[in-house]
């Protein structure tokens, strides 16, 4: 344990890949996790016993359930630290056949989500000395893949959404950004296309899910993290 005794911190879809890594680092660091799932109930758990967290369910394509979401949270800890804004999705969708569907799946949970769950979170935050925000974006969201359009354009305005919040709820509490790279393939990639594209995009962001969790726990600490 280090510095983190006594602390909260909430990871959205930290039951699974880069959010699995970040809650498992941030409990061995002594953080009393809680890690958020949709649908991943069985990996959270599994996860949330590494940590020695709580796993629970949240959906972040129900704005309304948010509000009762932070109310758990204020009567079950009384405060909030850490908030982990990890929790994404990243379907294919082709210019050609896109849906108002599709793109409004996308944007609810890697936009809006985060946007309206900070708001609902804004008041145990600021009743937390010291709380901060941070997101997770994407170092190479600008590449704007044809394939992944609606993806790469939520995270771009993740990256403005942060820089707003940053200016919004200074100084009072901190928000930050990490940008991972080609930390991991999503999931049915291509494993030879993956390694091509790390191979050649590899030196943006960062580039392992230990790696996040690292700079996770360096913004926890105090550490002003925006790159």
């Amino acid at each position: 344990m280090t510095s983190g005794g006594g602390k909260v911190a909430l990871v959205t879809g930290g039951g699974r890949r880069i959010g699995a890594a970040v809650s498992r680092a941030l409990g061995k660091a002594g953080y009393d996790v809680i890690l958020t799932y949709r649908s991943s109930r069985r990996e959270a758990a599994g996860v949330a016993r590494d940590a020695g967290g709580t796993p629970l369910p949240l959906d972040l394509t129900r704005p309304a359930s948010f509000r009762r979401f932070a109310d758990r949270i204020r009567r079950s800890r009384g405060r909030l630290d850490l908030l982990v804004h990890n929790a994404a999705v990243f379907p294919r969708t082709p210019v050609d056949t896109l849906s108002a569907a599709e793109w409004d799946a996308v944007f609810s949970v890697n936009l809006r989500g985060p946007a309206l769950l900070t708001a609902a979170l804004l008041p145990l935050l600021r009743d937390t000395r010291g709380a901060g925000v941070l997101f997770l974006g994407d170092a190479n969201a600008g590449d704007l893949w044809p394939g992944y359009l609606p993806y790469c354009l939520s995270k771009l305005a993740l990256e403005r959404l942060a820089r707003g919040l940053r200016k919004a709820l200074s100084p009072g509490i901190r928000v930050g950004l990490v940008r991972p790279g080609f930390a991991l393939a999503p999931s049915g990639f291509p494993p030879d296309r993956w390694e091509r594209l790390r191979g050649r995009e590899g030196r943006r962001g960062i580039g392992s899910p230990g790696g996040v969790a690292r700079a996770v726990l360096r913004f926890a600490e105090g550490g002003d993290y925006n790159s």
